[in-house]
């Protein structure tokens, strides 16, 4: 359950034992390899709004990738424009990542 509904509800949110889990976090396939990656350099407004909305997490690196991804510090992006569907998948990331917390 997400920590936000359990919240409102007062119910406590329960996660799976690792080993029951039927999906990891993160799939090999699209885990980020840093030495392998090519940086992406964004416009300096879409850069500070990312930052705010990733807060309290810090982006260390933006990287080209073939799909909207994060793994520590290091976020991917197809390209430094993104459509409608791609921004709904990085702020859909990132409420993942900030429920996390």
């Amino acid at each position: 359950m997400n920590p936000s509904y359990a919240a409102i509800f007062s119910v406590q949110s329960l996660e799976l034992n690792q080993h029951y889990r039927t999906a990891p976090d993160t799939s090999a396939g699209e885990q980020i390899s840093n030495t392998q990656q090519e940086t992406l350099t964004l416009p300096l407004q879409f850069h500070q709004d990312l930052e705010k909305a990733f807060a309290p997490l810090v982006i260390t690196q933006i990287v080209k990738a073939t799909s909207i991804s994060w793994q520590e510090g290091c976020l991917g992006l197809p390209s430094d424009k993104l459509n409608g569907e791609q921004k709904k998948q990085l702020w859909s990331l990132i409420g993942e990542q900030l429920d996390k917390l």
